[in-house]
């Protein structure tokens, strides 16, 4: 699984240095932070509010970058 979860995060890192627009960029590395805490943090073992949590966290990090540009 972390095999895949790794070539997840190098894939979306192509996408983001391809796309050249922050904003997409902002997007994919939400992403790429939802799947290390899950992965490599091992949050998908964890207690479902503190997944919820930590993925909300990281939406609303997110979005208020978003709301900055």
């Amino acid at each position: 699984m972390r095999a895949a979860t790794w070539a997840l995060l190098v894939g979306l890192t192509c996408a983001s240095v391809a796309s050249g627009r922050l904003w997409l960029a902002l997007v994919l590395a939400a992403l790429k932070a939802v799947a290390v805490g899950l992965e490599f943090m091992e949050l998908r073992h964890a207690a479902r509010v503190h997944r919820w949590a930590f993925t909300g966290f990281v939406g609303l990090l997110t979005a208020g970058l978003l709301l900055a540009l």
